[in-house]
């Protein structure tokens, strides 16, 4: 998950020069992209409730747009047999790199998880909240590509952030800049979610105690894991100095290897933990659930089979690390090192003490999104 982070200040810097028309060197590039990590980081420690609402806000205003150049599209567009035009003929289709990117852009879900406890009732919430972004995820994207399909039908000018100029087509110069002003912002956005959600899990794993406490201390007043952001932040700044390509594929990589880990998992628990409560269980057998996975397994198997061997030997390695560090972990605890005894609700950061939900009533320990 924190390989993902470091897309979109690479992403939203390459908008934003578009916006200036203008090109940075390396390193003044590194330094633009850290200055909008350290922007999404700040949002962040505001807490979940705060980026919930700025998400949804910043969703309304970035699909506004869209919807502009869809509605000039339906008067100006005269001729619709573009979208019944096959053109696979026409072009030398990469699988692999679309499978890649196929990969990437349906992962991310089920992040949303890992908020899961901040909601009132998350039973009913997550599942209307799920199928709402589905459904209002693809409409947004499908339609305006439709269109922008048939206003610009040459494809071999579609390249990133093609969209804004087939705006300034038909609405002119001003919604080539708000296209290419909400595509950054839409980059941010996704940053900011994404971001709240790992830290989450990072705060998660402290709470089981698989990482040290104090990745579990939350604010006081905003309940947000600020360790667990400053620690995600710390990663993202390191992998932005990757071009944009190495962060896709390590991205896939690890996005891969955490999906086979999610099947397998969830298999095996079906035969150890049989008689376990599964209220969002898939409705079928076991038997059923390896033929449900199956597809996916393959398919997974063949992206990792596609990634370059040092993608792969650096993904290998840290997965190694990983499983290295859990021992360590346990080991050292067992030891009673500093820093790795007690509980989250225990741990202070400078002699301040955390929010803990032991210390509040349930009812307003749980934020209102």
């Amino acid at each position: 998950g924190v390989v993902n982070l470091a897309v979109f200040p690479t992403v939203t810097l390459d908008y934003l020069l578009v916006f200036f028309r203008t090109q940075l060197d390396p390193a003044a590039a590194w330094l633009g992209k850290a200055a909008i990590c350290c922007l999404v980081v700040a949002l962040n420690m505001q807490g979940v409730s705060f980026v919930g609402k700025s998400a949804y806000l910043l969703s309304i205003l970035i699909n506004i747009p869209l919807a502009a150049m869809v509605f000039w599209g339906i008067f100006y567009v005269k001729d619709y047999s573009p979208w019944l035009d096959s053109r696979q003929n026409d072009y030398d289709t990469n699988w692999t790199f679309f499978l890649g990117i196929l990969v990437f852009n349906l992962s991310g879900y089920d992040n949303v998880g890992s908020v899961a406890g901040q909601l009132k009732n998350p039973g009913v919430t997550m599942p209307k909240a799920m199928i709402i972004a589905i459904i209002v995820g693809s409409v947004s994207f499908l339609v305006p590509l439709m269109y922008g399909a048939v206003i610009d039908p040459n494809y071999d000018n579609w390249r990133a952030g093609h969209f804004a100029t087939v705006g300034q087509q038909i609405g002119g110069e001003w919604l080539f800049y708000v296209m290419v002003v909400a595509a950054a912002a839409s980059r941010l956005t996704h940053f900011m979610a994404e971001l709240c959600t790992n830290a989450f899990f990072l705060q998660g794993m402290a709470d089981e105690r698989m990482v040290p406490p104090i990745f579990g201390w939350k604010h006081p007043k905003t309940r947000a894991p600020w360790v667990s952001i400053i620690a995600n932040f710390a990663v993202v700044l390191s992998m932005c100095t990757l071009s944009l390509p190495e962060i896709f594929e390590f991205s896939n990589a690890f996005t891969i290897a955490g999906v086979i880990l999610g099947l397998v998992t969830t298999i095996s628990l079906r035969f150890t933990h049989p008689d376990v409560a599964r209220p969002y269980a898939i409705p079928v057998g076991t038997a059923g659930l390896i033929v449900f996975f199956l597809p996916c397994f393959i398919l997974s198997v063949y992206v990792i089979c596609c990634l370059s061997v040092f993608t792969v030997s650096v993904c290998t390695g840290v997965i190694g690390a990983g499983i290295v560090a859990h021992f360590a972990i346990n080991e050292s605890r067992r030891a009673g090192w500093p820093g790795m005894q007690g509980t989250v609700e225990e741990t202070t950061l400078f002699g301040f003490e955390g929010f803990s939900e032991s210390r509040e009533e349930p009812a307003a320990a749980r934020s209102d999104v």
